[in-house]
């Protein structure tokens, strides 16, 4: 045992372990504990006592009973640069329901479906037992609260979402779709098409809700009697429980859809959490509250009030509310933390009302701030939560604010669906292209990708379903095929730089790709043919397995392709690594962006620069946007600070004016520096009088610290920063093998 007290990492995952080993007790240097996949039916005391303990990663020990929101990042999430959750936390939560717990019985249930198939007529059917052959269609979302009584002994509450299923709304679906929930996928048989429609929701639910179980209601069966190919759709998603014929005018099915709901609900997984006797106060107290919202202070001041203390507790349970549609609160972003929603539909009613605004959709989307006095109705959104709605917007990629002007902003859900007249002066046999091929086309995708990459278009250059990007001296058109359920990419310009736009605008895609469950075909198109294509994830293999060429018919002729010409044509170099055993243990540099929020916009730009470097596995970004929802901000704003290997501070008069960056994150960032644990590169945004700060001596970037918009070519300006941050990353990779 002496011999192991240096260890710093554990792993015991996977061993059908009972009960954690004593041994663990006397390894004061364990950092991390990999403990997943086991069979654990306590946790000893001992844990709390290990000092540097950092992580401690429970997930899969279905006995303990905690709630994956206590556990945080899974095993993969931490490798790919998640923090862990404080072990501290977890720990506080599991001896705190020894002594005192009750199972906190209630889960979410979502109703989903296009427009007009009677979802809300089904709730209403279902809660209150009344039916109105004229109620209005859901605009957004209504959250209801749903009391039922299972096997005649236990009380549970179900939180019933009901969905509008207009166009405009499925692009927010993704938002609120969860996991550990119990899904209704409505259809009706007026349109022909239920098969289709069955798919479409079903991939979807899939998607965002994981292997969550799924009742298939065929909905108002004695106006259009209707079927689905229901053996086929099992097979497809086997999380489909049961189909049911349904009518809310005749009551046919009812009660049988009622027992399902039932019987499904008693299966969850997750129903019966237990929850701490003083949580159960705070959410009663919560939940009795008439206000639409109240400031995080004051919801720390209830928890303290009544019986929950400890600031990591309060958020924990912030997290569970949120999760069940309670309570929303979004920690992970500054510009939403502040604000506790007590009311959800305040939050969907004011976006929805937004996003179906008349006026908005007449001018392809452009918002003026002055304006939500006139689309929002006062008393219920005042102007000081304005910029709350906007920054959820933002944060849910619905819209962006245009270039450097944070008061007229762009919602590209609502923008003109013609394609403008540029497009067509893409020639796919000049241009160097990519496909993406999906299950299904969620909505929103597009617009989403406009959001992430619209510092590189011009409005006129936009529309619904694609965008056309310029970068360096190259232009790229990028859009949507709803019918092909496909996204076509074509990249024309400068031969030599081409691949450098393609790697910006995969990366993008690879980001929002990451929020689905399922993994969209890549095809790489054969040269000379460019509507034959061949399989990304096939030529990787090959070239893996040492393969050179191999053949395939094209247009009956038979052509020997060579494995890493296709590759090399849509990776830019170094893009493509072997995984060896050394580049397994060696994780890309970490980089860490300090910045004001009034340069989101060029911190935003300098991304997309790196997202090159971040393509090729050399370096990984964060800032506080990365924050994950229900986490300390501050402190995971120091933890990501003390683990970064580059410090970059994003300089201007508003940066050095934030008490924030200028007296903590650059305080901090000066002093690993001096102790040489990380690199600070200062990069000047904006004209600003830093000669006498605590950095000035360092090398500042761009060339002769001239300011970025001081730049008549800012293309030019970012690639010189990017150079340096590359030859700094790269430094300190060769630095660890020296």
């Amino acid at each position: 045992m002496s011999q192991l007290k240096k260890l710093i990492s554990l792993f015991i995952d996977y061993n059908q372990l009972s009960k954690v080993p004593d041994c663990i007790a006397y390894l004061s240097n364990l950092k991390r504990i990999d403990l997943n996949d086991n069979q654990l039916q306590v946790l000893p005391i001992f844990l709390e006592k290990l000092p540097r303990l950092e992580a401690l990663l429970l997930h899969n020990n279905a006995s303990l009973k905690i709630p994956v929101e206590i556990l945080g990042p899974t095993y993969e999430e931490v490798n790919d640069g998640a923090t862990a959750a404080n072990p501290a936390d977890i720990l506080n939560y599991y001896f705190r329901i020894q002594a005192n717990h009750q199972p906190l019985n209630e889960a979410k249930l979502i109703l989903v479906g296009f427009g007009a198939v009677g979802k809300t007529s089904l709730a209403n059917r279902l809660i209150h037992g009344t039916f109105d052959p004229d109620s209005k269609k859901t605009e957004g979302i209504n959250i209801t609260p749903w009391s039922l009584r299972l096997n005649q002994s236990e009380d549970i509450t179900l939180h019933v979402w009901d969905f509008g299923g207009q166009e405009i709304m499925h692009s927010t679906h993704q938002f609120f779709l969860t996991e550990r929930s119990l899904y209704l996928l409505v259809l009706n048989g007026r349109q022909g098409h239920e098969d289709t429609d069955a798919e479409y929701w079903l991939e979807l639910i899939q998607s965002f809700g994981g292997d969550s179980p799924v009742i298939v209601v065929l909905n108002k069966i004695s106006e259009h009697p209707f079927d689905v190919n229901r053996r086929a759709l099992q097979q497809k998603f086997p999380n489909i429980r049961e189909f049911i014929q349904t009518d809310c005018d005749t009551e046919t099915g009812i009660d049988t859809l009622r027992a399902a709901i039932e019987r499904e609900t008693d299966r969850l997984e997750h129903l019966r959490d237990p929850f701490p006797g003083s949580w159960f106060e705070i959410k009663k107290r919560l939940s009795d509250m008439k206000a639409n919202y109240i400031s995080f202070e004051k919801y720390r001041e209830i928890c303290q009030t009544d019986g929950e203390p400890e600031p990591s507790a309060q958020e924990s349970l912030a997290v569970h509310l949120h999760s069940l549609g309670i309570a929303l609160n979004y920690k992970d972003d500054s510009r939403l933390r502040d604000t506790h929603v007590l009311n959800p539909h305040w939050v969907t009613n004011g976006i929805y009302k937004l996003l179906n605004d008349h006026d908005l959709t007449a001018s392809n989307g452009e918002l003026e701030i002055d304006c939500l006095n006139r689309l929002l109705d006062p008393k219920d959104y005042p102007k000081a939560r304005h910029d709350f709605l906007l920054g959820l917007m933002r944060k849910f990629e619905l819209c962006f604010p245009f270039q450097e002007d944070d008061k007229r902003y762009l919602i590209p859900d609502l923008l003109d669906k013609q394609q403008p007249e540029a497009a067509s002066q893409f020639k796919p046999a000049e241009c160097l292209n990519f496909r993406y091929e999906y299950p299904i086309l969620p909505e929103g995708l597009l617009p989403r990708f406009i959001v992430r990459t619209h510092v590189l278009s011009d409005h006129q250059l936009r529309w619904r379903t694609g965008v056309i990007l310029n970068f360096e001296g190259n232009q790229a058109l990028v859009k949507a095929d709803p019918q092909e359920k496909s996204v076509e990419i074509n990249v024309n310009g400068p031969q030599a730089s081409r691949r450098r736009l393609l790697a910006i605008i995969r990366s993008d895609f690879d980001r929002i790709h990451s929020n689905f469950k399922f993994t969209p075909k890549e095809l790489v198109p054969v040269p000379g043919y460019p509507n034959v294509t061949v399989s990304y994830k096939d030529l990787l293999i090959r070239e893996s397995k040492g393969r050179q060429s191999f053949e395939e018919v094209v247009r009956d002729e038979l052509l020997d392709l060579n494995v890493q010409d296709l590759l090399n044509g849509v990776d830019i170099e170094g893009s493509r690594k072997k995984t060896s055993s050394i580049e397994r243990r060696d994780p890309a540099i970490t980089l860490f962006y300090s910045y004001a929020h009034k340069d989101e916009t060029l911190r935003n730009q300098l991304d997309t620069h790196l997202k090159i470097l971040q393509r090729q596995k050399l370096i990984q970004t964060w800032h506080d946007r990365c924050i994950m929802a229900g986490t300390n901000w501050a402190q995971e704003i120091d933890d990501n600070l003390k683990r970064a290997d580059i410090i970059l501070l994003l300089v201007s008069a508003d940066f050095i004016a934030s008490d924030y960056c200028y007296e903590i994150e650059l305080q901090q960032a000066m002093k690993r520096h001096d102790a040489g644990e990380a690199r600070v590169i200062p990069i000047i945004l904006r004209p600003a009088d830093w000669k006498k700060t605590s950095f000035s001596e360092l090398q500042a970037f761009p060339i002769n610290a001239k300011p970025i918009t001081s730049w008549s070519d800012r293309d030019e300006a970012w690639l010189n920063v990017e150079t340096a941050i590359k030859a700094a990353a790269e430094d300190i990779k060769a630095q660890r093998y020296r």
